[in-house]
């Protein structure tokens, strides 16, 4: 047997004894049993001032797909067999990241020692650039805690466990609901605005007042337990008729039936992903847990929990391949720069080969950038990231598709009048993606990927004959200056995987032009 399916059996034979635990014979409580246990964990990980890359987010998520995967037993939880759940959660992290890496052939395989040697495929440097442009994305300017939510905590005595008053709450929601759009207007494409449509008549600008309330009572669970040690109270459990009358308070301009949509979206159930759909349920009631609900995130939550409606998703689609003008708008700052978008393609007969999404040309350096631009909602999981990396695989075989066609001939691109000869030009071609570059080699040759989130990191290009030289060899972080691999050894079952790990070395980077 090959090392990658012998290292994909053991994955898979260590995700079925997780199925084969005796915590799962507990009732329906055991959801809280598991989440209390895990951000307990984790709060203590940072009171101790541990420095970890384990992804809490997606180890909390990871616990509320299991609960809900397998049977419902009787009684309770015990906090032994939650921590051994949350540890194979945690582990899980690992398998996930080694069963794709393996199955997308970014993983190497060999055996060593009755274990496995796992080496990246591809140029790591990619993901590492993303990881620093996100970073430096990341606003600096949110607002502190008020003194009105302060004092309120300092006074709270240790036992209490009754919600905070509507003065302390309205004071987190605002200081929510201006973190939310520092972190909105720190996108490279510029916010999504608040007409935006989500379906069923609900607008961004509704569902981002909804998710202030519930950022900001989870921003308040986090302050808490962080300033007086309540570990448990990191969890907010709250009856759904108090969390709607809580909406129905301070959200008075989104409508009831908007309120109670945006609740039945943002409402885990199976089939959705918890990062995107993190209100719990529970009971007649639902768990706010602060990790799975960041601010960074609103738009993606916002965007793929309405496109879980299978009838919506077509139209949310379309509204955001209608912000692929930003690539028009940021190569136009280029100078001597003709741009055009849509640009017709069309065989001898008349008909229709496709179309050329955005075209640069500079027509005195008789250089061009031809680009197929595809703006698929922001990856928050790997998953998620996967899917984006598809999405440029898929763009990069439709755009050779069009190249080859024009320069068999068979097709003409009908540039705008005035510019030179399609032929004339020395063509660079192009796959953008709004944030996320591409790891997987594409399947074209000849064929480039970049973001606009990079793009727009380098600055404004002094001609198009520097940007299309960017666009054939990117300026990447640079191994033992700005990252290092080490190895790093973990368990799969009974077998010992060293697995190839990356580190970000401390520091600032941004991409030049070369």
């Amino acid at each position: 047997m090959k090392p990658e399916l012998d290292l994909l059996d053991v994955v898979s034979d260590a995700r079925a004894r997780v199925g084969a635990h005796p915590a799962w014979q507990s009732g329906p409580e055991r959801i809280y049993d598991l989440l209390r246990t895990a951000t307990k964990l984790r709060a203590m990980e940072i009171a101790s001032g541990v420095e970890s890359d384990l992804p809490w987010e997606s180890v909390l998520a990871q616990l509320v797909a299991w609960h809900h995967d397998f049977p419902l037993g009787t009684g309770p939880c015990s906090e032994s067999a939650a921590g051994e759940i949350t540890a194979l959660a945690a582990a899980a992290q690992h398998w996930d990241r080694l069963e794709t890496g393996v199955r997308t052939g970014a993983y190497q395989v060999r055996l060593t020692g009755g274990g496995f040697r796992v080496r990246h495929s591809w140029n790591p440097a990619v993901e590492v650039a993303d990881a620093f442009l996100e970073a430096a994305s990341v606003p600096t300017q949110l607002p502190k805690l008020s003194e009105t939510e302060r004092r309120w905590i300092s006074t709270r005595s240790a036992g209490s466990r009754k919600g905070p008053p509507g003065d302390v709450l309205e004071a987190a929601v605002n200081r929510a609901t201006v973190t939310i759009e520092a972190y909105r207007k720190a996108v490279p494409e510029g916010q999504i605005p608040d007409t935006f449509p989500l379906g069923e008549g609900m607008t961004v600008g509704d569902m981002t007042r909804v998710l202030a309330v519930i950022m900001g009572i989870a921003s308040l669970c986090e302050e808490t337990a962080h300033r007086l040690s309540r570990l448990e109270s990191t969890l907010a459990h709250m009856p759904i008729p108090r969390l709607m009358a809580v909406l129905a308070d301070l959200c008075p301009t989104v409508s009831e039936a908007h309120q109670a949509l945006a609740v039945e979206r943002l409402t885990y159930r199976s089939g959705r992903s918890c990062r995107t759909s993190p209100l719990v349920p529970y009971g007649g009631a639902v768990i706010i847990c602060p990790p799975l609900i960041t601010p960074r995130a609103v738009d993606p939550i916002m965007l793929r929990s309405a496109a879980n409606d299978s009838r919506g998703f077509g139209s949310i689609g379309r509204e955001l391949g209608n912000r692929a003008t930003a690539w028009t708008e940021w190569l136009r700052t280029t100078p001597g720069a003709l741009v055009a978008e849509q640009v017709p393609v069309t065989r001898a007969d008349g008909r229709s080969a496709g179309d050329l999404d955005v075209v640069a040309v500079d027509p005195a350096g008789r250089v061009g950038q031809c680009f197929e631009i595809k703006w698929p909602i922001e990856a928050l999981s790997l998953p998620e990231s996967m899917k984006v990396e598809n999405w440029a695989t898929s763009a990069a075989r439709q755009l050779d598709r069009l190249r080859e066609e024009l320069r068999a001939g068979t097709a003409t691109a009908l540039l705008p009048s005035g510019w030179p000869p399609f032929e004339s030009i020395d063509w660079i071609w192009c796959v953008g993606t709004p944030q996320q570059l591409c790891l997987r080699p594409l399947p074209a040759q000849a064929m480039h990927v970049t973001s606009l989130r990079y793009v727009q990191a380098l600055g404004t290009p002094p001609d198009l004959a520097t940007l299309s030289d960017a666009l054939v060899r990117p300026d990447l972080p640079t191994e033992g200056v700005h990252f290092r691999v080490a190895k790093r050894s973990f368990p799969v079952g009974s077998r010992q995987v060293h697995s190839d790990t990356l580190g970000l070395v401390p520091g600032h980077w941004r991409p030049r032009f070369l």
